[in-house]
């Protein structure tokens, strides 16, 4: 497979050397591939994690946190993310974590309605409840200094302040609910559920919008990092893009073999990167065109999320059991390729 156009090839030409191959790019660019090369398959670093129930990159995306199914949270480091660093144990009778953007903290659910928050240093910052059912933490914001829970009974959400451990504000949720995203500048979350509603909440006036996705089976959704685009995963095998402006669908992206469970933009918003599963573990979308750009490859379901590195040189995806993680090649990788591939077709 040879990678490199960033738009549809339409045209192929092989010459006389039965080696060289010529491409026509939709916007205009010719490549020259040397075919008597064989290329390296796509490579991927695996954590090895068994039973992997959440994670997170560090924020320098030079380090990855996990949480495994046994309730201990580690820390693996490494140029191939390989050494390891127990870092706490929580337990095994809580379910539905998650981490804090920076890594610094961790919550999750217990079935007493009790929420607990560790800091990873490792201690118990907080023990929240409101209810007498299931808690679920859903996002962090302010720095790890608040959270939004959702809560079973009635259909809840609420948002904390984690520095008092006192409520803020509650709202009601879309009817089947899934997730909410956060807009970057954190004053407003959108929830969505499997029927396609969705509530568009204030967090800073507390004034709420009911909108109607018409996407169905909705698993997590993501905001682009300047706040105009928003993205969702459906189950039913497609992934769609809003403009949040006027909340029109700009693009429906289609043609995956299985379910989308998955969506993260970089961090300069010019590429969408959708989970899937096994031969479309990742699908990497141009955000200007909508053009596929490339896949990579993966064993299982994607249904632990995908994400970009801060630095956007790693990205990384999870199944039910471990963390697969793609490396972007150095400078001096790419250099010394091209060095290579342009020597080999100079060559009489």
């Amino acid at each position: 497979v040879l990678r490199g156009h960033r738009q549809e090839v339409w045209r192929l030409a092989l010459l006389p050397d039965d080696k060289t191959l010529v491409s026509g790019g939709k916007d205009g660019t010719v490549c020259f591939w040397d075919t008597s090369v064989t290329h390296q398959h796509q490579p991927y670093i695996t954590l090895p994690v068994e039973h992997i129930v959440n994670w997170s990159f560090a924020p320098d995306g030079r380090s990855v946190l996990t949480l495994d199914q046994q309730g201990q949270v580690a820390q693996w480091m490494g140029e191939d993310f390989q050494q390891k660093e127990a870092l706490m144990e929580v337990g095994a009778n809580c379910y539905a974590p998650l981490f804090s953007n920076d890594g610094r903290f961790l919550a999750a659910a217990c079935t007493n309605g009790v929420l607990p928050i560790w800091d990873v240093s490792p201690r118990v910052q907080h023990r929240l409840t409101n209810t007498l059912g299931v808690v679920s933490p859903v996002r962090f914001l302010a720095n790890g200094k608040k959270l939004i829970t959702w809560s079973a009974n009635g259909n809840m959400c609420h948002e904390w302040d984690l520095m008092t451990g006192l409520e803020i504000q509650s709202w009601d949720s879309p009817v089947t609910f899934n997730d909410v995203a956060l807009t970057p500048d954190e004053r407003s979350c959108l929830g969505f559920g499997d029927e396609g509603g969705a509530v568009l909440r204030n967090l800073a006036d507390e004034s709420q919008t009911k909108l109607n996705l018409g996407a169905l089976e909705i698993d997590v959704g993501s905001y682009s990092p300047d706040g105009k685009v928003f993205a969702i995963a459906s189950s039913l095998g497609y992934a769609r893009v809003w403009d949040t402006a006027t909340w029109r669908p700009l693009k429906t992206l289609g043609g995956f073999l299985k379910g989308v469970h998955a969506v993260g933009f970089s961090g300069n918003g010019q590429r969408l990167a959708t989970g899937s599963g096994d031969k479309e573990a990742v699908k990497l979308w141009d955000t200007e065109s909508w053009q596929d750009v490339f896949t990579l490859e993966g064993d299982g379901s994607g249904f632990r999320g995908v994400e970009f590195s801060p630095d956007g040189n790693t990205i990384a995806w999870a199944n039910h059991t471990t963390v697969l993680l793609w490396l972007a090649p150095s400078w001096a990788e790419i250099n010394a390729a091209e060095a290579k591939e342009k020597a080999a077709i100079q060559q009489p």
